[in-house]
């Protein structure tokens, strides 16, 4: 078989796999909507993509560029998260020590995964680029179509980026200490890095570190912007929702220029991508037990334990008689059942984890306790984060479901003790800001510790339930924390940390607190029930 034909198969398997989940519909169903919110009509009051209170006519040039902005730096952060599990599957479901007796290589392994991380990718991006030519109808500002315009930021910006993602989340699944929620976190840092270094240099003329593609489409609209409107400042821009403070001013943008040189720019990513791909390779142990390194003790054990073999018949044995389990009451003893969940929720962490905790728990009553409740409280409630993300999904991540869901009253003794054992990880690990602020008498913001411990387990268990991976709770909860307690977004302060903290935000936390369970409850019956 050809090598064309080997990637070929390697991605379709791949992809195919993908395409056939729920949360493929639902991803492509949340693009289209963000589509939507992203080009809101003249009337409204906000900019999704604008310059001040500029922004180009709804032509195919404007819409096609504005939405391969927000494509290429906001579905950057989710997209590696959705296809960041293709090797994770293959060892889990056991194909992968079936490839491992094949003569595929590593390399071609690699590249086979990337170009099927990537075909997902680019399916997502064509999606976004039809609905960008839905909107430019919807609109009506301009209902001729421009294909050109309206693809081309889509093909030299974000596929470019795409790629690259596709590669990295191989490779970070090739890398141990990068596989699990570790590397999560480190994809989100490097996201925020990049998006951080984009908003600071996004007028430069000419990009040095453009990943995004984004700053050759902002800077030519910025240009264009300060050329029909004199009194714009070039380092206004938004590429988030915005409130307008002045009065709408449209004005027609004709696209990009896309010289050579831009393309070769944007064509270089796509080597970048296949370098981090045959580097995965070199990573890459490809399933095969023969590279572990054996423990003889263990398999001379093994080897004299097993029976030799005898040419003698077996010897009959007796019928097997089946008896019903007795209908008597069984006693429950909750703390047992709390205290397994609390080993299984800490089991296998390093020493170092509980020498950072000790720390945290030391500094925070020893500081101030302004500043332990605002600066030390959003690092100690980052460093559970992976405790967090195993809740709801332990049971589908070890296989253990159906003796679990088989076991007497699974809903209402076991679940419970899942939440709970998320609960006390958050108070261990805050446990040194809450007696700080115990013994300043600070009763209002201890009040919101106390609730957020609760949200954090409560979130930590809707998701996983619901989404049988750990993936989207880490997400989720990294947006949550950055723009909350790190930003200072009031409403998304679940911690309590801001100096103007109001007690009603206590009572509506406590309602999503509820709304989670129930949610959680929920979707429990329903894995009950299959």
């Amino acid at each position: 078989m050809s090598v064309s034909r080997i990637l070929f198969h390697v991605m379709r398997a791949d992809f195919l796999e993908r395409s056939r989940r729920y949360s493929f519909l639902i991803t492509l169903g949340l693009t289209i909507f963000a589509a939507y919110l992203s080009l809101p009509p003249s009337s409204a009051g906000y900019l999704m993509m604008g310059l001040d209170h500029y922004r180009g006519i709804y032509n195919s040039a404007w819409i096609g560029a504005a939405m391969a902005v927000i494509c290429s730096s906001l579905l950057s952060l989710p997209a590696f998260y959705l296809v960041k599990n293709a090797i994770e599957r293959d060892e889990r479901t056991g194909v992968g020590q079936i490839i491992a007796t094949t003569p595929l290589t590593k390399p071609l392994y690699t590249l086979g995964k990337t170009f099927s991380n990537f075909a997902f990718l680019a399916m997502m991006v064509g999606v976004t680029a039809l609905a960008a030519g839905a909107m430019q109808l919807i609109r009506a500002e301009v209902l001729h179509i421009d294909l050109w315009a309206l693809l081309s930021p889509f093909i030299f910006s974000v596929l470019p980026a795409m790629a690259v993602i596709a590669a990295v989340a191989v490779l970070f699944e090739t890398i141990p200490w990068l596989r699990g929620t570790f590397g999560n976190v480190v994809y989100f840092v490097l996201w925020m890095v990049l998006i951080i270094s984009l908003a600071m240099n996004i007028s430069m003329r000419v990009p040095l570190f453009d990943l995004w593609g984004v700053q050759v489409i902002m800077s030519s609209m910025m240009k264009d912007t300060a050329a029909v409107f004199p009194d714009y400042e070039m380092d206004s821009f938004a590429i988030s929702m915005a409130t307008l403070q002045e009065p709408l001013q449209t004005f027609t943008w004709n696209g990009v220029h896309w010289t050579v040189k831009i393309i070769f720019n944007r064509i270089l990513w796509l080597g970048v991508a296949l370098g981090i791909s045959l580097l995965a390779a070199l990573l890459f142990r490809l399933f095969d037990p023969a590279l572990q390194k054996p423990n003889l003790s263990r398999d001379r054990e093994t080897l004299e334990a097993m029976p030799s073999e005898s040419t003698q018949p077996a010897p009959k044995t007796a019928p097997i008689v089946l008896t019903p389990l007795p209908s008597t009451h069984r006693s429950f003893y909750p703390m047992r059942v709390l205290l397994a969940e609390l080993r299984l929720l800490f089991k296998g962490i390093g020493w170092w984890w509980f020498f950072i905790l000790a720390g945290l728990i030391v500094a925070g009553i020893l500081l101030p306790v302004e500043k332990a409740r605002q600066y030390l409280l959003p690092v100690a409630w980052v460093l559970p984060l992976g405790l967090w993300s195993a809740l709801g999904i332990g049971e589908k991540r070890h296989n253990t479901d159906q003796l679990i869901y088989s076991a007497p009253h699974p809903l209402s003794r076991q679940f419970p003790m899942v939440w709970l054992a998320g609960v006390i990880a958050s108070i261990i690990a805050g446990v040194g800001v809450a007696v700080n602020m115990t013994l300043a008498g600070d009763w209002l913001h201890l009040m919101a510790w106390a609730t957020g411990a609760l949200f954090i387990s409560s979130l930590a268990l809707a998701l996983g339930v619901w989404s049988g991976s750990n993936k989207l709770f880490e997400v989720v909860y990294m947006l949550w924390w950055y723009a909350g307690p790190i930003n200072h977004v009031e409403s998304l302060d679940f911690m309590g940390i801001g100096a103007n903290f109001q007690v009603n935000r206590i009572f509506i936390y406590v309602l999503l607190i509820m709304l989670l369970l129930a949610l959680a409850v929920l979707g429990r019956k329903k894995q009950l029930k299959r």
